[in-house]
């Protein structure tokens, strides 16, 4: 059940209860004031259209219980009328001007969040790359998942991370770390480099109890190697499918991490998701989790990248409620290849398969 719909439910309960309250309490005691409380309660949340919806039922019943409350045609009557028809008017205008400034600054979030998280090229190098973004729902405008991609001379050099916390302050951190993933992917030799160029870059940014969890990965011919910086571990689609853990673990990025690199050997078709804490720790109405190299299985067979990821999705949406959901999900599945388009320019090919992606990661060429 959806959060508005669960708040409609709620403000309708409201007035119908104080409406049997009146009926059973008359004609000692008239509760028929209290009917602004159904209106009120759908402004905090709803729109205008519902809102004006709640008050027109709160105004129905205060017509009904007048001859019940023995004050039907009296001036007392059309007192409480006009008063609870002027409450639901102001009402109605409040939940215009909330939701009006509730999309404006939703506009404005995904624009900023696009900036950072820029479109990626549907093959990169020898890698072929499908990605997700998904908030925790409408209510999230901006968040702490990112993700990047980095085509270099070493490789091509994969990011995705998650920052604690929510909202503008852990989006703002997720835009540091992009943006000094983007500088070191390409000046530092080595996965290590990477790490602990943003480790120290972002120990100058962070608050004492702020941290960024991270996985770094690397593509060359034949094999990728991998930092974990506290993060969850990439899922290598094999028969079966196995995590890549890091040879000891690693603290997250801005508190000293010091990663040591995994190397697996990759064949030609082999693919490798990554994702953020929002997949797995989803949970369903059992609280168990969702179990990921189970119902990851299929990702690793003859269907497209894309059609894979919204696969996914769709089965996490059958695990757990995404309106219930607490958390952000970002997805990057890679896929290696031994063929490389001639005059290959990544620049021109954001769009996969006639399907845009939603707040993408970026690349550089």
């Amino acid at each position: 059940m959806g959060r508005r719909l669960a708040w409609t439910l709620m403000s309708v309960t409201v007035t119908t209860a104080v409406a049997l309250t009146d009926g059973l309490l008359a004609p000692d005691t008239i509760l028929v004031g209290l009917l602004v409380l159904g209106p009120l309660l759908a402004c905090v949340r709803l729109d205008a259209l519902p809102t004006a919806a709640v008050g027109a039922y709160a105004l129905s019943l205060s017509v009904l219980l007048g001859p019940v409350n023995h004050i039907w045609g009296t001036s007392d009557h059309l007192v409480r009328l006009t008063v609870l028809a002027i409450v639901t008017g102001l009402c109605v205008y409040c939940a215009h001007v909330r939701s009006s400034r509730e999309r404006a600054l939703a506009k404005v979030a995904r624009v900023a969040q696009e900036a950072v998280l820029l479109p990626i090229s549907a093959q990169i190098g020898h890698v072929r790359i499908a990605t997700r973004y998904r908030s925790a729902g409408k209510d999230t405008l901006v968040g702490g998942d990112l993700f990047d991609v980095a085509n270099t001379a070493h490789g091509v050099r994969v990011l995705i991370g998650d920052v604690r916390g929510k909202g503008l302050a852990a989006a703002l951190i997720a835009a540091h770390t992009v943006r000094s993933f983007r500088h070191a992917a390409y000046t530092e030799y080595d996965l290590t480099g990477v790490a602990r160029y943003l480790d120290t870059t972002l120990a100058g940014q962070l608050g004492d109890e702020d941290f960024v969890t991270a996985a770094i990965a690397e593509f060359t011919p034949g094999q990728v190697t991998v930092v974990n910086c506290g993060h969850h571990p990439p899922l290598l689609l094999d028969r079966p499918a196995r995590l890549i853990t890091p040879p000891e673990s690693a603290l997250p990025l801005g508190l000293g991490s010091r990663p040591e690199p995994r190397q697996v050997s990759l064949q030609s078709g082999q693919r490798i998701l990554f994702y953020t804490d929002g997949l797995v720790e989803a949970r369903d109405p059992d609280d168990r989790m969702f179990e990921l190299e189970t119902h990851a299985a299929h990702l690793g067979g003859l269907v497209s990248l894309d059609a894979a990821l919204d696969d996914l999705l769709k089965r996490l949406d059958a695990h757990a409620d995404p309106a219930h959901a607490d958390d952000d999900v970002a997805l990057v599945l890679c896929e290696t290849t031994d063929h490389i388009p001639p005059h290959h320019d990544t620049r021109r090919h954001w769009v996969s398969a006639g399907h845009r992606p939603n707040l993408l990661g970026h690349h550089r060429p």
